[in-house]
C-alpha cells in the first residue's frame, strides 16, 4: 500500500472513530427477522464453502439472513476503511492481525463477550485480545517455517538438516553447497522476509519489530548484521541475484523458484507449503527455523493467528453478529467444510475432528504445526497501526542491498527510518 493510500485509509479511520458507535435498537428475538452483512477475502474455494456455512448457519436459525460480501485480498482493506467512513461497515469483518489494532483503537470492533473460547489455547486467543477484551476470535494458527524440497537436497547429494539443532551459519554452509552441486536450482530462494527479521531479531536482541505499546522495538545498528547476513549468503551464491529474488516476489505461487523445483528452501508460513505443493513432482516440507545457539527451544518461533472474525461495534445485532461467530469457530460443520484453508484451526475438537479426513500433505502441516507447542515463545505484540506497510519497507530494503544500492549500515538507517515513519 502506498502512503497515500495508507493515510486515506488512516483518515478514514479515525473519522469514524469520532462519531458515538451505539447499537441502535434491541436484538431480534426469535421470529423477528434479522439480516448481517459479512466480509472476507479469499479465493473460489473459499467463497464456495463460506457459502455453504452460511446455508447451514441460516437452516439452524431461520430468522436471521446473512448478507456475504467477498473479494481478494487486493482492495479489500481499502474498500473496508471506506465503508467504515461512511458508517456502513458490515456487521461481521474477517480481520488480520495487521489491521486489528487500529480497528480496536479506533472504537470500531465490538468486544466479544458472548463467543464460546474454551477449546481453543489460551496462547491463540490473547492475540485478539487488548486491555482484557476480546475483539478478534481467532479462527486457526499458523508458524513461519522453512519450506524444502527433498528432491533439491537429494539431487544435489545433500542431507537434510536436523531442524532440532541447526543454527543459520549451517543453513548458509546447506544452501551455499545446494547452488555449487544443482543445475538450475539454488540453494535458497529468497532472504527472510519481514516474518523472518522478526525471528532474527528476538533471536538476537530478545526483542521483536515492536513493542507492546506499538513502538518500535529496534534500533538501526540492531539490522545491521541482518544485512551482512544476506551478503555472505549472495557472495557465496546461496540465493539468486537481487534481480531473480525481486522476480520471484513478483510471481504467481504456483511460478516462485521453490514451487518449481528452483530452489530448495524459502521461508513461508507453513499452511502455504499445501498451495506451494501444488505443482506436480513437488513435495515441500516444514522445516522450523535456525538459531544462533543450535539449539530450537532458542528459535523463538511463535504461532501467529492466522486470521480472525470480529464484530462491528455499530451493528443493530450484536446478539445475533457473535452467535454466527461462535458458529463459525466452534460448529462441526465449520471444521469439517474448513478443514486447514483458514489455517490450522484453533478449536482443538474441530482439530480432532477433521484429521482423519486430512491427506499426506495437510497432515503433516498439522502435526509439524502441533509439535512446536512446547517450544513457542509467546507470540509478538498486537500490530500497531501502519504496521501493514512493515513487509513492503523490509522486502524493499533487502533488494536495495542485495542490488548494491545501499550498504547493510545504510540500508538499516533508511530501513528503521521508514518503518518508523510508518507508524506513526
Amino acid at each position: 500500500m502506498n502512503t497515500t493510500a495508507r493515510g486515506s485509509k488512516a483518515l478514514a479511520i479515525a473519522s469514524l472513530a469520532a462519531l458515538t458507535l451505539s447499537a441502535c435498537g434491541g436484538d431480534a428475538e426469535d421470529g423477528d427477522s434479522v439480516n448481517l452483512r459479512f466480509t472476507w477475502w479469499g479465493g473460489d474455494a473459499r467463497h464456495s464453502y463460506t457459502q455453504e456455512l452460511i446455508d447451514a448457519f441460516e437452516d439452524e436459525h431461520p430468522h436471521i439472513t446473512i448478507s456475504p460480501e467477498f473479494g481478494s485480498w487486493e482492495g479489500y482493506w481499502d474498500s473496508l476503511a471506506t465503508q467504515s467512513a461512511g458508517r456502513d461497515t458490515p456487521d461481521i469483518i474477517q480481520m488480520d492481525l495487521m489491521y486489528i489494532r487500529e480497528y480496536i483503537e479506533n472504537g470500531q470492533l465490538l468486544e466479544l463477550d458472548q463467543v464460546d473460547t474454551s477449546a481453543f489455547p489460551e496462547e491463540l486467543v490473547n492475540t485478539g485480545t487488548q486491555d482484557g477484551a476480546l475483539y478478534g476470535m481467532p479462527i486457526g494458527s499458523t508458524s513461519l517455517t522453512i519450506a524444502a524440497n527433498p528432491d533439491v537436497f537429494k539431487e544435489a547429494g545433500v542431507q537434510m538438516p536436523d531442524d532440532d539443532t541447526w543454527t543459520w551459519e549451517e543453513l548458509a554452509q546447506i544452501a551455499t553447497e545446494i547452488s555449487e552441486n544443482s543445475e538450475g536450482a539454488y540453494g535458497l530462494a529468497r532472504p527472510f522476509n519481514d516474518a523472518g527479521f522478526e525471528i532474527w531479531l528476538r533471536q538476537n536482541y530478545g526483542t521483536g519489530q515492536v513493542t507492546e505499546d506499538g513502538e518500535l522495538a529496534w534500533e538501526p545498528e540492531d539490522a545491521v548484521g541482518y544485512f551482512e547476513m544476506l551478503g555472505d549468503l549472495q557472495d557465496s551464491g546461496a540465493i539468486p541475484s537481487a534481480s531473480q529474488v525481486n522476480e520471484d516476489r513478483g510471481a504467481a505461487l504456483e511460478q516462485t523458484l521453490i514451487a518449481t523445483g528452483g530452489a530448495a528452501m524459502d521461508t513461508w508460513w507453513n499452511t502455504q507449503l499445501i498451495s506451494l505443493s501444488a505443482n506436480e513432482g513437488v513435495e515441500l516440507v516444514p522445516l522450523k527455523l535456525p538459531s544462533e545457539t543450535g539449539s530450537v527451544e532458542d528459535a523463538q518461533m511463535y504461532y501467529k493467528a492466522s486470521m480472525f472474525y470480529s464484530v462491528y461495534a455499530g451493528t443493530d445485532h450484536p446478539e445475533e453478529a457473535q452467535l454466527f461467530v461462535d458458529f463459525l469457530v466452534n460448529s462441526q460443520e465449520a471444521g469439517e467444510l474448513q478443514q486447514l484453508e483458514r489455517g490450522i484451526p484453533g478449536n482443538e475438537d474441530a482439530r480432532e475432528a477433521i484429521r482423519d479426513d486430512l491427506d499426506e500433505r495437510e497432515l503433516r502441516i498439522l502435526e509439524s504445526n502441533e509439535e512446536l507447542e512446547d517450544i513457542v515463545s509467546a507470540s509478538p505484540p498486537m500490530a500497531p497501526e501502519g504496521f501493514s506497510a512493515v513487509q513492503e519497507i523490509v522486502w524493499r530494503y533487502e533488494e536495495e542491498f542485495l542490488f548494491g544500492r545501499a550498504s547493510a549500515e545504510e540500508a538499516a538507517q533508511r530501513m528503521h527510518g521508514e518503518i518508523e515513519s510508518a507508524l506513526r
